[in-house]
């Protein structure tokens, strides 16, 4: 009776075991219509430790606790917060005198019949009752027993004798010299070593635990969550050394199934445990010993939204950089002149072009664009086939650049990109970072599939006012301002120093193919680094601003 007054303090008063199952905490029977999860606790057995010449003063009782659950996670992780209120307890609870609660055995079984999981663990519990001292207990070697200070039954015990030693107690204070030989518990013999390991790790390391035979350790500490705005990783690994040092790579080897991220530490914590009594993929059983297992904490960078995670609805968008943070696809792909090889080129950590791709695949020869993908998610990549229409992105010795951006560049005439942008540009705004490098030809932005239908000519001295025809109604933008060039020459001027943030909005009704640039021998493509097609009316009632500020910022335009 004494120890289920004990065992039922102690749960109880248990914030964390609260937590799971609430005050359902019975013992011996659980009553019928006990809501899981729940624990059932019985005392089993209680020996007396007996003495020649008089009555036990010292009972073990046997304690075996059931932790019920609907599924095994909150199974396991009540039976863990069981253990964390029971196992080395000591000192005078609930009025009873305890010596020590000691943890034995753990099994989890699930019983198929009412579809929950049973969680059984046993512990050995010490009662120390009034009276004659009496022997404690023997270990390997070494046999304790209680002396008296006065020789009453019912006096108070000043000295612990060891076989091989003595333990002095005065008061609150006990001194130990056993003259070698004593044994010590298993559990949290070498914590202090886990600690060690865990403290001393180079990655943040909230749990280390080791096992061998002869004893385990057991070391943690969290790291909060709170206000963290990156992802929280926690990463469970596991080895087969004992103190496996936590630096060492190739002695760990992660969990199968790792815990979602953002997952919270007492989440992380109870899979890492459960990991005692489960078999990896590797069929290997992780609770063998010797082992040692650790929890990894790190944090990754909230992924920036992108252009098009901010504006979506883009019905073609091509850059130098990338345009939407979910993309998992190429850039563009690039053909080597020297012998026609062609390589997709993507993007580096940082979401800008892969220069460092391009001059390893194009070393000393001229680099040319045969694809430009688009990012959209609609499929409608910039393509050119014919070598000769190909606008160029590597000089031979680096890849070209505009105020220090990638920059795809034509070096003659009639290049071009072939795009089905859209059935109909009827309300479609084009946003672009372009430069005219036609020197005294003629250039154009976009091209029909006639000759007579176009957007954008501009030409070095040319006082023709038609800048677009067959185009419906169209309008300019220049550096995030109403433009309102008078003719291609003006056109040209606004547009042939630097790069600039190039905007148009049409109205056209009828569908047509489209080139970028102009299917035509006599004229040259702009200098393109982004070119995004929105099939809608961005000038006004749309995203105008905020697009061109995102695109301005990142290519420094004026």
């Amino acid at each position: 009776m004494e120890t289920g007054k004990a065992i039922y303090k102690l749960l109880k008063d248990s914030v964390a075991v609260g937590a799971i199952c609430g005050d359902r905490i019975y013992p011996e029977l659980a009553q019928q219509d006990a809501v899981t999860p729940f624990i059932v606790y019985t005392v089993t057995d209680t020996t007396p430790s007996g003495t020649k010449n008089a009555t036990s003063k010292l009972d073990t009782a046997r304690v075996e606790l059931y932790c019920i659950a609907d599924d095994y996670e909150t199974g396991m992780s009540l039976g863990i917060e069981v253990r964390s209120a029971l196992d080395r307890q000591s000192g005078t609870i609930n009025g009873v005198e305890v010596q020590s609660i000691d943890f034995d055995t753990s099994d989890i079984q699930f019983e198929p019949d009412q579809r929950f999981y049973i969680l059984e663990q046993t512990y050995d519990v010490r009662i120390q009752r009034t009276g004659t001292a009496v022997s404690v207990a023997q270990f390997p070697g070494n046999t304790f027993t209680v002396e008296e200070a006065d020789g009453d039954p019912s006096g108070a015990v000043n000295k612990l004798v060891v076989s091989n030693g003595t333990l002095t107690i005065a008061g609150n204070t006990a001194t130990i010299d056993t003259g070698g030989g004593a044994d010590v518990q298993y559990h949290d013999r070498y914590s202090t070593e886990a600690e060690s390991e865990r403290s001393g790790a180079t990655a943040t390391l909230e749990i280390y635990y080791t096992a061998r035979p002869d004893g385990d350790g057991y070391a943690e500490s969290e790291v909060s969550d709170v206000g963290e705005t990156d992802t929280i990783n926690r990463t469970l690994y596991y080895s087969d050394k004992f103190q496996a040092d936590p630096d060492t790579a190739g002695d760990w080897t992660q969990y199968t199934t790792q815990p979602a991220d953002n997952a919270t530490f007492a989440t992380a914590k109870a899979a890492l445990l459960a990991g005692l009594n489960e078999t990896d993929a590797t069929a290997e059983t992780r609770g063998t010993l010797p082992l040692s297992l650790k929890m990894v904490r790190t944090t990754t960078a909230a992924v920036t939204d992108l252009l098009l995670d901010t504006y979506p609805g883009a019905s073609a968008a091509y850059s130098v950089r990338k345009l939407d943070k979910d993309y998992t696809g190429y850039c563009m792909k690039v053909r080597r002149a020297s012998d026609d090889a062609e390589a997709d080129i993507g993007f580096d950590s940082n979401g800008d072009l892969d220069t460092a791709a391009i001059a390893a695949h194009c070393t000393t020869s001229a680099g040319y664009v045969s694809v430009w993908y688009d990012m959209s998610g609609n499929s409608n990549n910039a393509t050119q086939s014919t070598t000769t229409q190909q606008p160029q992105i590597y000089n031979g010795t680096a890849v070209i650049t505009e105020n220090g951006k990638p920059a795809i560049k034509p070096t003659s005439a009639s290049q071009l990109f072939n795009s089905s942008l859209a059935a109909s540009l009827a309300g479609v705004t084009f946003f672009s970072v372009v430069r005219v490098v036609s020197g005294t030809g003629s250039a154009a932005f976009l091209n029909g599939s006639t000759s007579s239908t176009y957007i954008g000519a501009a030409q070095d001295g040319q006082t023709s006012t038609i800048i677009d025809q067959n185009s419906g109604n169209v309008s300019y933008r220049i550096d995030e301002a109403t433009a309102t060039p008078a003719n291609q020459n003006a056109l040209h001027d606004a547009l042939a120093t630097g790069n600039h943030l190039f905007s148009i909005y049409t109205d056209k009704a009828t569908g047509f193919t489209n080139y970028i640039g102009y299917n035509n021998v006599a004229v040259w493509m702009y200098q393109l680094q982004e070119f995004v097609a929105y099939r809608s009316d961005e000038f006004t009632g749309g995203d105008l601003s905020g697009i061109e500020t995102n695109i301005s910022t990142y290519f420094s335009t004026p």
